[in-house]
């Protein structure tokens, strides 16, 4: 099968990155053929073939590319032509999207049904039902105010980011593709990442929540290993508001007898004020990552918005390094309190501090259980299911296409 991926990003930016580098490596090695199609001109993932659209990070963007680009953001003729010559080149057989918004656009869609090619799409965030993708609005709070198309609350709370503009910008964006361009008339399939995500999709789009199937993120498979309990707490990911960053300091501040390692990139720059007991440690990867997990006692996951999945949990079990996450959103699909790692409330400082200070007390024994429950936990999330179950979706929807042609 020929598959042609389609990803803003071609080098490793988060979460989305990385589990599009799991899908084309694994599908390649299941002996089928994968393009991809980015808006960067380079990749970190080998593929059988690499595109790229020469178009600006308009978040980025000074002021005179953001309004020379302007309506690109909506209906971008560049993607369409080039994406045309690519269709008509690689001729493939599915199109499988990941995020594609504000370099894409949504103008891609009818260009690729336009070539009778079936299209799968990943719902990694909210996107398609919440103009600012996280279901926050401008005072980080989970907000669900657009339920039944009511779009204008973006604008009206300031939902990204507290900026006005942007909050703008991405309102108008989100009532052009609604008004002109509904995305469940053209995407045949939606991989939803978890029970939750899918659920919540269903909530806000009946018919989206119809054409959804939830195929969990892959994670790579790892035997066990009996890792001795280590001398600090580890928050590895985006450093970014929502994902409770902000709690864990003042955790922090409260456990001066703990130390805390924090591994990352995003938009907070973590300088300054920090207590004495924490360390930043800019962005780690590979191999420098998974010292840190290994050597770490556990993993924290503070979020205070609806993960889609909560990849960093299952990256730890696979390390045997249990979890200490938030119960909001996907992660209490993943953690089963007690067993491989614990649950506190959201944004609730007191309870993750009272959950850290019981497993920082935990016995060698019940430490090593827990450590082996984490890596036990993984079987669902392995690479084999994700690929059988995708090729699976592919050829369904290949299917369904060839009936109704």
């Amino acid at each position: 099968m020929k598959i042609l991926q389609i990803n803003k990003y071609s080098t490793l930016k988060g979460g989305t990155e990385t589990v599009l580098f799991n899908t084309i490596s694994l599908l390649r090695k299941a002996g089928h053929t994968v393009m991809l199609f980015s808006s960067e001109n380079k990749s970190d993932i080998q593929s059988d073939a690499f595109y790229y659209l020469d178009f600006p990070e308009l978040r980025e963007a000074g002021f005179v590319n953001k309004m020379r680009f302007f309506f690109s953001f909506f209906y971008n003729r560049k993607a369409i032509t080039q994406l045309d010559k690519i269709l008509d080149i690689e001729k493939p057989d599915i199109v499988h999207i990941h995020l594609f918004l504000n370099s894409f656009s949504i103008s891609i869609l009818p260009a690729i049904k336009r070539k009778n090619i079936p299209i799968v799409m990943t719902l990694h965030d909210y996107r398609q039902i919440c103009p600012s993708y996280l279901l926050l609005n401008g005072r980080n709070q989970i907000c669900e105010r657009c339920k039944k198309g009511y779009y204008y609350h973006c604008l009206f709370f300031r939902c990204s980011k507290g900026l006005f503009f942007e909050s703008l910008l991405l309102t108008a964006e989100m009532y052009f593709r609604r008004l002109f361009y509904p995305v469940e008339k053209y995407v045949d399939a939606f991989i939803c990442v978890s029970s939750f995500a899918q659920s919540k999709h269903w909530e806000f789009n009946t018919e989206l929540g119809r054409r959804s199937f939830v195929i969990p993120n892959p994670s790579h498979s790892r035997a066990y290993q009996d890792t001795s309990k280590g001398n600090y707490m580890l928050y590895y990911g985006r450093l970014s508001r929502e994902k409770g960053l902000f709690t864990l300091l003042k955790v922090a501040r409260l456990l001066p007898q703990i130390e805390f390692r924090i591994a990352g990139r995003g938009l907070l720059e973590l300088s300054g004020s920090l207590p004495s007991n924490v360390t930043f440690l800019g962005f780690k990867k590979g191999i420098d990552l998974e010292s840190l997990i290994l050597n770490s006692s556990f993993v924290i996951v503070p979020s205070e918005w609806y993960e889609t999945f909560g990849l960093v949990v299952t990256e730890s079990f696979s390390l045997s390094k249990p979890v200490i996450g938030a119960n909001i959103g996907t992660i209490p699909e993943l953690i089963s309190h007690g067993k491989n790692g614990y649950l506190f409330e959201s944004g609730n400082v007191k309870d993750l501090v009272d959950v850290i200070s019981y497993a920082n007390d935990m016995s060698k024994d019940d430490y090593s259980q827990m450590c082996k429950n984490a890596n036990n936990s993984l079987e669902r999330f392995s690479e084999h299911n994700y690929v059988t179950q995708l090729v699976n979706l592919y050829e369904l929807c290949q299917n369904n296409n060839s009936r109704e042609i």
